[in-house]
């Protein structure tokens, strides 16, 4: 077994999505303005992502400690040109130990051999350095800039970089 697995969302990780998806400078780095932060409001959100069409919305599992660390998702499915958009999303305690690598590593598989895919797409803030290491880091390559592309919830204007990651079938 490898550093990560992933699992389906249970009932016991309400509480760390919630927290991950109410750190506001978390989510305008992952490109994110939650429409609301209540607890029924972010229910909904989880739901809305379980039951995303042709998507993946799973719990990321740091398997030494046993324990959930994070989500990791794939939205925006097409499936006539079998691409879709993988992200994740990491706890401050998992962030800086090689977790993340190893999460985008397991997403790239899941993505090809679950979903079917053939190119994983991910937009990165040009000011994310973190996230823009680790894409690169395993295979993804920059296809362009986006300029103007985002407002934060604190009204920001960000710039996003375009990546891709082609994916083997084996």
């Amino acid at each position: 077994m490898g550093r990560v697995a992933f699992r389906d969302v249970v009932e016991d990780d309400l509480p760390l999505l919630f927290e991950l998806r109410r750190d506001l400078s978390l989510q305008s780095l992952l490109l994110t303005v939650p429409d609301a932060l209540d607890d029924a409001s972010l229910q909904a959100w989880v739901a809305r992502r379980r039951q995303d069409p042709g998507g993946l919305f799973r719990m990321i599992i740091d398997t030494a400690a046993n324990e959930a660390v994070g989500y990791t998702q794939v939205s925006q499915v097409h499936r006539k040109n079998r691409t879709g958009y993988g992200g994740i999303s990491l706890a401050a305690k998992a962030r800086g130990r090689g977790l993340g690598q190893a999460t985008l590593r397991e997403l790239v598989r899941t993505a090809c051999e679950e979903l079917g895919l053939i190119k994983l797409l991910s937009e990165v803030r040009v000011d994310n350095f973190a996230a823009l290491r680790l894409n690169l880091s395993v295979g993804y390559r920059i296809v362009g800039t986006l300029e103007d592309h985002f407002t934060d919830s604190f009204g920001e204007t960000h710039d996003a970089l375009l990546l891709e990651r082609k994916l083997k079938l084996t």
